[in-house]
């Protein structure tokens, strides 16, 4: 079963609303400027996903987990998960399982999350950033790809120490999803991660454009092998006790 990673960066303050109920616009009412304008237009992105993939034309009510991840009312219906960064919007969506997404800005995040990274980094993380010819960059993807099981969980920064990444190998150990697997890739201005359980063997990557829609961007998958030579793929390996 296929993921689908769809990314969106406006280019106006204009919303298209139309596929959002009233309720998900009238929820923005007291929020500040920045916030409603992030708030609708993940749920527009994810409601034009609904719409192309499902033929749903509103978008499904939606309710939040006890650990603050937002979901669909209906459990029949996909597990989604969404983030934000700088100025591009991504949705992450699958019909099986469970998903985490992260983007991150190259150089841009705040210093106490470089230094949570450093306190929770493996030797074998250590040794591969090294390796990389941008120390700077190389923590940022492997950042993202931490931030997007998290997410995938719902522990958030909390779980740090339920993490552990073997880059060099290709996989990575969770305590809490064992079974997860991600896929990352990088270039000089985004790092994104999206993680899925259980497991993750194609992804489908899709642009929206405001009064487009969506397109199809390419495929990862074993027949479509990534060609970005920053693409990372890990997956897990079982805990010893």
């Amino acid at each position: 079963m296929a993921c689908h990673f769809a990314r969106w960066i406006p280019t106006s303050t204009a919303l298209d609303t139309r596929r959002l109920s009233a309720e998900v616009v009238a929820a923005t009412a007291a929020f500040s400027v920045k916030r409603r304008q992030r708030f609708l237009q993940g749920r527009i992105l994810l409601a034009e996903m609904m719409f192309y993939l499902y033929g749903l034309s509103t978008l499904p009510a939606l309710a939040t987990t006890p650990t603050g991840r937002p979901c669909f009312v209906d459990n029949h219906l996909p597990d989604f998960s969404l983030a934000y960064a700088s100025d591009t919007v991504g949705v992450l969506l699958s019909q099986e399982g469970k998903v985490g997404l992260d983007i991150e800005v190259m150089r841009a995040r705040a210093g106490q999350h470089r230094e949570l990274q450093h306190q929770y980094q493996t030797p074998a993380e250590n040794a591969w950033i090294s390796a990389q010819y941008d120390r700077l960059e190389a923590e940022t993807q492997l950042w993202s790809i931490r931030q997007s099981v998290l997410k995938l969980s719902g522990l958030g920064n909390s779980g740090q120490s339920t993490l552990l990444l073997h880059p060099f190998s290709g996989h990575l150990r969770s305590s809490i999803t064992p079974q997860v697997h991600v896929m990352s890739d990088a270039d000089e201005y985004l790092s994104w991660a999206c993680a899925r359980e259980p497991n993750l063997e194609r992804l489908i990557c899709w642009q929206y454009e405001a009064g487009k829609g969506l397109h199809k961007h390419g495929e990862i998958s074993p027949r479509a092998p990534a060609l970005s030579t920053r693409f990372v793929k890990l997956t897990s390996l079982a805990l010893h006790r």
